[in-house]
C-alpha cells in the first residue's frame, strides 16, 4: 500500500508538472493500493477554511468556497485511512522517539507504519528521520 502525504496530493490537485509526474508514476504501477490519511484530509480542510476566514472581498470568498467545494469533490474518490487506536499508540511512541518532528507528520507516519504502507512524500528531511518508515518521492525525476 502507498499513502500519499499531503504534499503529493496537493501537487496532483494543482495539476502542474510535478503532479503529472506523480500520476505518470502511479499509472506505471500495477494493482496499486493508494490512499491518504485522515490527517491529510484535516490539513487540507483546515487550509481551505483558513483561506475562507481570511477572505475580505466578494471574489476572494467565492474563490475560497470554490476551493472548498473542489476539495469535497476530490475526496469522493480518495480512500482515507483512519487514525485509530493502534495509530494513536504508535503516534505516542513516535512523539517520544522524535520529539522535534511536527505532530501532524508524526500522525501520518504512525498511520503509515501501522498499515505497513510506504509514504509517498517530498518531505524527506522530516520523514526520513524515522528509520522504520519506508518513503518514496514521486515528484522528482
Amino acid at each position: 500500500m502507498y499513502i500519499l502525504d499531503t504534499d503529493h496530493l496537493s501537487l496532483i490537485q494543482r495539476n502542474g508538472r510535478d503532479g503529472k509526474r506523480i500520476l505518470t508514476r502511479l499509472a506505471a504501477i500495477e494493482e496499486v493500493e493508494l490512499a491518504v490519511t485522515v490527517i491529510t484530509y484535516e490539513e487540507q480542510v483546515r487550509g481551505r477554511l483558513d483561506l475562507l476566514s481570511r477572505s475580505k472581498t466578494l471574489d476572494e470568498r467565492v474563490f475560497a468556497y470554490q476551493g472548498l467545494q473542489q476539495l469535497a469533490t476530490d475526496y469522493r474518490f480518495i480512500v482515507i485511512i483512519p487514525f485509530n487506536r493502534t495509530g494513536a499508540l504508535e503516534h505516542q511512541r513516535l512523539r517520544k522517539a522524535y520529539p522535534r518532528l511536527g505532530n501532524m507528520d508524526l500522525k501520518i507516519a504512525a498511520i503509515s507504519l501501522t498499515n505497513h504502507a510506504t509514504l509517498v512524500t517530498r518531505n524527506q528531511s522530516d520523514f526520513g528521520q524515522i528509520r522504520e518508515l519506508p518513503t518514496e518521492d514521486w515528484s522528482r525525476e
